[in-house]
C-alpha cells in the first residue's frame, strides 16, 4: 500500500538540517539575536512555507540555508554537508525578478547556465524548455522592459529552474504582484514542481498563499519556531482548492495561530524589518 506523501517524506533522510542555530547581528554575544536556537529537519520533496511578523527571521533562514551567511552558532547541513561549503544544487528566487535589462528573455533564462560553462546549444535548449513550461516561450526575444510584472517573475523562475535544483529558496517572489496574477503563478509553480519534485522553502506574508502551496508551514516568532504545522490538502491543487471548506478552515486556524505568535513576541527586542 502506498503511504501518504507526508509519511513517505518522513522516511527519507533530511535534505536540510538546522541544529540549535542562532544568528546575531554582530559577533558580541550581547548583540540581538535574529534567530535563537532554531532546530528543524526538511525531507526531500517538502514544500515548507515560513510565515511570521516582519523581523522574525524568515529571510535570514533562507540566507543561512543558501550559504549566503553563516550562523553565529549551531549547525546547518544541506544534503548532508555544511551549508556554507557544500556544492549542493540550490537556486534562489527573490522578490525582485533581477533580470538584466540589456538581455532578451532567452538570454536572461540562459544566464546561470552560461556562468556555469554549459555549452551554448545545451543551455539554449534547456532555457527554451523551461520558458515553454513557464508559458512565456513566445516572449523569448523581448527585453524585460517589454514585460509585465508577472511575466518578469516567470522568466526569473524559469532561469532558476534551468539549474535543475534539488532545493529552491523563494523569498516573497510574488509579493509585488496583483492578487489574480499571484494566484495564477502559485498554480504554475506547483505545476512545475510536479515535474521535478524539488524541495522548496517559501517566505510569504500571505497565510492563504502558504496554505495553497505547502506541505508544511513554520510560524516564526522572535527568532524561534512557534508552530510547525502540516498542510494535508491533497495535490494537485488548483483554483478550486481555494473554494474548499478545508482550505478556508486551515487559513482561519493558521491566521489565529499567527496572531497569537505575533502577540507573544511583543516585548522582545525589536529587529530590523530587513531580516524579515
Amino acid at each position: 500500500m502506498l503511504l501518504p506523501l507526508r509519511a513517505r517524506m518522513s522516511l527519507s533522510p533530511p535534505i536540510v538540517e538546522l541544529d540549535s542555530v542562532t544568528k546575531r547581528f554582530g559577533d558580541d554575544s550581547r548583540s540581538p539575536a535574529i534567530l535563537d536556537g532554531l532546530t528543524f529537519r526538511a525531507a526531500p520533496g517538502e514544500f515548507i512555507s515560513l510565515i511570521g511578523a516582519s523581523g522574525c527571521g524568515k529571510s535570514t533562514v533562507l540566507r543561512l540555508i543558501a550559504g549566503l551567511t553563516a550562523p553565529t552558532s549551531g549547525r546547518i547541513l544541506v544534503e548532508n554537508a555544511p551549508a556554507c561549503t557544500t556544492p549542493a544544487n540550490r537556486a534562489f528566487l527573490f522578490q525582485d525578478a533581477t533580470l538584466l535589462p540589456w538581455l532578451t528573455v532567452r538570454a536572461n533564462a540562459e544566464l546561470l547556465l552560461k556562468l556555469r560553462g554549459v555549452p551554448s546549444t545545451a543551455r539554449r535548449e534547456r532555457a527554451l524548455r523551461l520558458l515553454e513550461l513557464a508559458r512565456i516561450a513566445h516572449l523569448a526575444d523581448r527585453h524585460p522592459r517589454q514585460l509585465s510584472g508577472g511575466e518578469k517573475m516567470r522568466v526569473s523562475l524559469a532561469r532558476a529552474l534551468t539549474l535543475e535544483p534539488s532545493l529552491l529558496l523563494l523569498d516573497e517572489p510574488f509579493a509585488a504582484l496583483d492578487e489574480l496574477t499571484r494566484e495564477h503563478l502559485n498554480e504554475e509553480l506547483l505545476a512545475l514542481r510536479e515535474r521535478s519534485r524539488w524541495t522548496a522553502f517559501f517566505v510569504t506574508h500571505s497565510v492563504a498563499e502558504a496554505v495553497f502551496l505547502s506541505t508544511r508551514i513554520l510560524i516564526l516568532s522572535a527568532g524561534r519556531i512557534a508552530h510547525d504545522l502540516p498542510v494535508d490538502l491533497p495535490y494537485p491543487r488548483t483554483a478550486t482548492t481555494r473554494e474548499q471548506p478545508a482550505f478556508h478552515a486551515l487559513v482561519s486556524q493558521i491566521s489565529r495561530l499567527l496572531r497569537t505568535a505575533a502577540g507573544s513576541s511583543r516585548g522582545h527586542e525589536a529587529v530590523p524589518s530587513s531580516t524579515r
